[in-house]
């Protein structure tokens, strides 16, 4: 890649960062469209998803005392269920197709966040259906996030628990996920090398990300995110078609 595109990484990264570090969620959904605008869809997952693993797992260390580890426990269930379905997809669609489906993933994830369900008495099957689409979702497209937003909005949970809870299973799934890009050897040099050029943009976003979770409005914050999301999946489809 030029200068440039490795410049652009890391300025998508650092949005993404900031945007989960303040959420709790969302660094998939917002860097997995817009670094496929700058790289290979199938890069831009890996990369994505090599990234993810140090904010997630910040985020899930910190929080650990408010984990609920039941519903931890059933989402990673069918995440693993869904992992190797996920893999099969990435495996065998191509770039262009790859590109649109990642952006019709986050443009439905709009709508999924901006739907205020109440599933509170829901019974078990509730999170490892979630946990089976979010595990396929992570190793075709990187962007695992949906299916558990929905899960644990309709269940209301608050905001600490939220965070905790999903970065634990975000974390869990990113380190199994890298794990497997590396066994069949997509984690290359040139993805490695634009992790490491990106981290500077993570660290960036993190401290940004901090600062708004302190400071912003949650409601305001809630309405940016799916204006940027809904942004991020238009871009990813126009490239994708284009």
């Amino acid at each position: 890649m030029s200068v440039p595109a490795y410049l652009g990484v890391a300025a998508v990264v650092a949005v993404a960062a900031s945007v989960q570090l303040a959420a709790g969620f969302g660094f998939g959904l917002a860097a997995v469209p817009l670094l496929a605008v700058v790289l290979d869809p199938h890069d831009a997952v890996v990369v994505a998803l090599g990234l993810a693993t140090f904010t997630n797992g910040y985020q899930a260390w910190t929080g650990r005392q408010h984990t609920d580890r039941a519903v931890v426990s059933r989402l990673l269930t069918g995440a693993l269920v869904g992992l190797p379905l996920g893999l099969l997809v990435f495996v065998g669609v191509d770039d262009q197709v790859l590109g649109i489906v990642i952006g019709a993933v986050v443009l439905m994830a709009v709508v999924v966040i901006a739907a205020g369900l109440d599933l509170r008495h829901a019974g078990p099957a509730l999170d490892v259906g979630g946990g089976l689409l979010s595990g396929a979702m992570t190793m075709s497209a990187g962007v695992n996030g949906p299916p558990l937003v929905f899960v644990l909005q309709a269940r209301h949970f608050p905001p600490d628990r939220f965070r905790s809870t999903i970065t634990t299973v975000f974390a869990t799934l990113d380190v199994i996920s890298v794990v497997v890009f590396a066994a069949i050897g997509d984690l290359r040099a040139s993805v490695l090398l634009a992790i490491v050029v990106a981290l500077p943009g993570l660290a960036l976003g993190a401290v940004v990300g901090i600062a708004m979770r302190r400071h912003l409005d949650a409601v305001r914050f809630r309405r940016l995110v799916l204006v940027l999301l809904t942004v991020a999946g238009i871009s990813a489809v126009t490239a994708a078609i284009v």
